[in-house]
């Protein structure tokens, strides 16, 4: 486990090396498909749902501008659209916390709303501005299709092994403890 002191400091890489790698993965489906369909892999998302259980949020709000800022840069060559809807997922995993209890099958669906909410979230905007012209059809069955999946699949691999880095047992024990006492 990663002691929060330090985590401060390294999730800002970690997220930023999570960008990368999934641009990489997702590069590699993309050509493994022969380039018919597009799975986004989203770890980002999912190393955000970890680490909102540890980090305030005011600090991944602006963590994720930036990363934002970063992305747009990136992807598009405009400042904007990730830098938006960025501290929007942030915003939006502090409101899940508060409102639903957090277990593996909340963070499942979390994920899979969180990775959908992104795609057409980037699609709205990239439409709105006229940076893209798609096909409704494409983009369902070729694009939010397979990104579902693959992040479905890399939710699976990837979240025990997530939750054991970056989250504390106690820190479990202690919320178990106070969930018990409230009901006594």
């Amino acid at each position: 486990m990663i002691e929060k002191r330090y985590l401060k400091y390294a999730a800002p890489f970690l997220l930023f090396f999570s960008f990368l790698f999934d641009t990489h993965a997702t590069r590699l489906m993309t050509h493994w498909t022969d380039d018919r369909y597009i799975a986004n892999l989203h770890l980002l998302i999912l190393l955000l749902l970890v680490l909102s259980e540890v980090l305030e949020k005011g600090f991944l709000m602006k963590t994720m501008i930036v990363l934002g800022i970063v992305y747009d840069l990136y992807y598009i060559g405009i400042i904007g659209i990730y830098a938006v809807i960025f501290p929007v997922l942030v915003a939006l995993i502090y409101f899940f916390k508060t409102v639903i209890n957090k277990n593996l099958l909340t963070l499942f669906f979390s994920m899979i709303i969180l990775v959908t909410l992104f795609e057409l979230g980037s699609l709205t905007i990239q439409l709105i501005f006229q940076l893209v012209m798609v096909d409704n059809q494409f983009f369902v069955t070729r694009f939010l299709g397979p990104t579902l999946l693959l992040n479905m699949i890399a939710f699976v691999i990837f979240i025990l092994p997530l939750q054991k880095v970056f989250l504390d047992k106690s820190m479990k024990r202690i919320k178990f403890q106070r969930v018990h006492r409230k009901s006594e």
